[in-house]
């Protein structure tokens, strides 16, 4: 009879440990270990000199191989705690480009609402191209963003979860890395935070958010903590790693850290002009989060409302370039719409789902409302890819390079529930064709080829063919319309050349997964072919 009253008294004290107090004993103790409430309220600006290191899966050559180099940045960040305004000022090198690209800008927030000065993106808004000196206020989620991660690095993060004992909830223990570290929640203006303690020192270990990434759906974001070193009387971690799922994404290492430095109010300093049609941090689920975090380190965001295109230009357009083959504009990355007799075929679902959506709309207005049957895909970079699960929503079948099938394979049966994407809630199972040569789709008089070359941008690489219309479309190897051809050909372009020849194609013209359309002829006359 003992052994049986023991066990429901073991469960008892274990229920009590983690009850109602158990989470605010770690806050605490964490408070405790980084100096104390009284030198944490006594903490009230900032100065931060630091560098980053930035790499990039998504855009890797093969899937799932070795990150891509994205940029390294020098940065100064200057904070008055007490008010909620941050300036930081960054010296970027974007590496993903055949020549390093440097870009110099200022982010300031201020009283709820977000500046960038300078030229941060190639991807520039109608108010960065207009303004004098370059600069534009941050889009909505941009300023979420940016607000977020400054709550989730600030010094006194864990001193707000003290005072606001209410927005602190236990939790089970969780999995970082090969520990398991006790946790609880924190949760403040839309956001939740999973706040992991070290056992030992009590000093919180990681901070997680539950971001959905387009391959890896839902998903860790987290930040490692290391390095504490004192400063004014309180430890300051200068060691910050973000980590999605394990892999490292960005690399923080702090080089000095000023306490209470004076701040000049005209460093948080926003034009008039772009507080007047600035707006306030958006909430909630559709904050494209990984997107933007990771786009703007690529040096190629567009910040914007629209996330696919600048709302200043309106709605993107479906232009007609062939006889029933429409091509959209207005967006960073592009899509092409064939029609057939009673169904359409698209080529490339890129950005997102809002964009995917915005082109399933515009082209059954345009076509009678014919089905979406194809979604073919020129590669797996998630630029040019990130949309295609609202296509398996829509019932079409998906056409990818050799190699990629299990890629696409993973990402239209990962779980989405924190941003509850169509694929999440209408389940539908991927029908996938792997393109190893050639695939090609006839209905009536017309044909559409999808067809495998060799090339170093990617591996799977696909180009597509209209015979009828002699129209091709190939996505990143070439961007006519949007550069000139070089003086001499690129490795890329010479490759593409030699795919179109290998399979016999005849293009009179071809469409860009960026730009509008260009001469073949003038291309192959460069190549020599």
């Amino acid at each position: 009879m003992k052994r049986l009253l023991l066990l429901p008294a073991t469960l008892l004290a274990v229920s009590c440990a983690s009850g109602p107090s158990g989470e605010q004993d770690l806050v605490n103790k964490a408070v405790n270990a980084l100096g104390g409430e009284a030198a944490l309220g006594q903490l009230r600006t900032v100065s931060i000199a630091g560098n980053a290191k930035v790499w990039e899966y998504a855009s890797s050559y093969q899937p799932a191989d070795k990150p891509r180099d994205s940029a390294e940045a020098k940065f100064q960040l200057q904070r008055d705690l007490a008010s909620g305004a941050a300036r930081i000022d960054w010296d970027r090198t974007v590496l993903r480009t055949p020549k390093p690209e440097r870009q110099t800008y200022s982010e300031i927030l201020a009283g709820g609402v977000g500046y960038v000065h300078g030229i941060d993106s190639q991807q520039r808004t109608e108010f960065s191209m207009k303004s004098n000196p370059p600069g534009h206020p941050m889009s909505a989620a941009r300023n979420s963003i940016t607000q977020r991660e400054l709550l989730r690095q600030s010094p006194r993060l864990l001193l707000e979860m003290k005072v606001n004992p209410g927005s602190v909830k236990h939790i089970a223990a969780q999995t970082a890395g090969d520990r398991q570290l006790p946790a609880v929640q924190y949760d403040v203006r839309n956001w939740s935070f999973i706040v992991m303690f070290d056992p030992q020192s009590g000093l919180p270990a990681r901070i997680r958010t539950r971001d959905f990434d387009p391959v890896q759906g839902d998903s860790n974001y987290d930040l490692a903590l290391g390095d504490w070193r004192s400063v004014g009387g309180v430890r300051v971690a200068h060691s910050l790693t973000y980590k999605l799922n394990e892999r490292d994404l960005i690399a923080i290492k702090y080089d000095q850290v000023t306490a209470n430095p004076a701040l000049s109010p005209q460093l948080f300093e926003i034009p008039t002009m772009a507080r007047a049609v600035a707006v306030r941090a958006a909430m909630g689920n559709d904050v494209p989060y990984q997107w933007m975090i990771r786009r703007g380190y690529w040096g190629n965001l567009l910040d914007s409302d629209g996330q696919n295109w600048d709302t200043a230009k309106g709605e993107p357009q479906l232009v007609d370039i062939a006889p029933g083959v429409s091509q959209t504009r207005g967006t960073p990355g592009n899509s092409l719409v064939v029609e057939m007799d009673t169904y359409l075929i698209v080529f490339d679902a890129p950005t997102g789902e809002v964009m995917s959506e915005w082109t399933i709309r515009a082209a059954k207005k345009k076509y009678s409302n014919k089905p979406i049957r194809y979604l073919m895909v020129t590669h797996h970079h998630w630029d040019h890819a990130n949309g295609a699960r609202t296509y398996v929503a829509e019932g079409a079948t998906v056409i990818v390079g050799k190699g990629n099938k299990e890629h696409f394979a993973r990402m239209f049966t990962v779980s989405a529930e924190t941003v509850n994407d169509r694929l999440q809630r209408n389940p539908h199972k991927a029908v996938i064709i792997e393109v190893t040569d050639k695939h090609v789709v006839s209905e009536g008089k017309r044909q559409v080829g999808a067809y495998y070359i060799d090339h170093s941008h990617s591996t799977g690489t696909l180009i597509f063919y209209v015979p009828d219309a002699r129209l091709g479309f190939a996505t990143d190897i070439w961007s006519p319309g949007r550069e000139p051809l070089p003086p001499k050909p690129t490795k890329g372009l010479i490759e593409l050349v030699d795919g179109v020849k290998k399979h016999g194609l005849n293009p009179a013209t071809f469409a860009g997964g960026h730009g509008t359309t260009g001469n073949y002829a003038e291309l192959a006359k460069l190549v020599g072919n």
